[in-house]
């Protein structure tokens, strides 16, 4: 997880927020003492940040922003790539469901079971594959 936290105040010369001080897990382009709040804002909510917070007194305000890391290979459906009609058992937080495993979507799959049933399982659910 990345964290950015800022600290703006109200320029009277300029009538704009910039920033006073600010703390970050990350070197980020145009997050500097000085800057212009608002752009600097648009550019980190644009990268995927997300504004958690915000809380001020008029002079000053403090933004509390954060973005999740997605790491690679935490795909669910990983586990089931290339195995396209063959049998699986996949644990949910539901239970276990075995059969046949018949289609693999973008966010979820499907599997023939035994009685004959079609059961989706989103990927979301997916804990683990057999």
């Amino acid at each position: 997880m990345e964290i950015v936290l800022i600290i703006a105040g109200n320029s009277y010369s300029t009538q704009r927020a910039v920033i006073n001080l600010y703390d970050a897990t990350l070197d980020f382009p145009g997050l500097a003492i000085g800057a212009k709040l608002t752009p600097v804002l648009a550019s980190l909510m644009e990268a995927g940040f997300t504004l958690v917070d915000f809380d001020g007194n008029g002079n000053v305000t403090t933004y509390f922003l954060v973005r999740e890391q997605v790491t690679a290979g935490c795909n669910p459906l990983t586990a089931v790539e290339g195995r396209l009609n063959t049998q699986v058992t996949i644990q949910t937080g539901a239970g276990t469901e075995s059969g046949t495993l018949i289609l693999v979507g973008s966010d979820v799959i499907e599997i023939l079971e035994p009685s004959g049933d079609i059961l989706l399982i989103p990927a979301s659910s997916i804990e683990s594959v057999i």
